[in-house]
């Protein structure tokens, strides 16, 4: 079940991103607390799994969390 929106507004405003992986154009995409429409964080990754690998690394930040 996804976040509400006032949910996804509060996460922001205390600082955290939300990553969450297009599979499609293996992309790692973002909101922050000044782009909160989702925007491409990270490109070019050879694929699916090195995507996955490189979320898993981000996500131990702990204001990092994925959608």
């Amino acid at each position: 079940m996804p976040l509400h929106n006032r949910d996804v507004r509060k996460l922001l405003k205390a600082g955290f991103i939300i990553i969450r992986e297009d599979l499609q154009n293996l992309v790692i995409k973002c909101k922050t607390v000044t782009q909160r429409d989702w925007h491409t964080m990270e490109k070019g990754f050879a694929s699916k799994a090195a995507m996955r690998r490189r979320m898993d690394e981000m996500l131990k930040d702990s204001k990092i969390i994925e959608d």
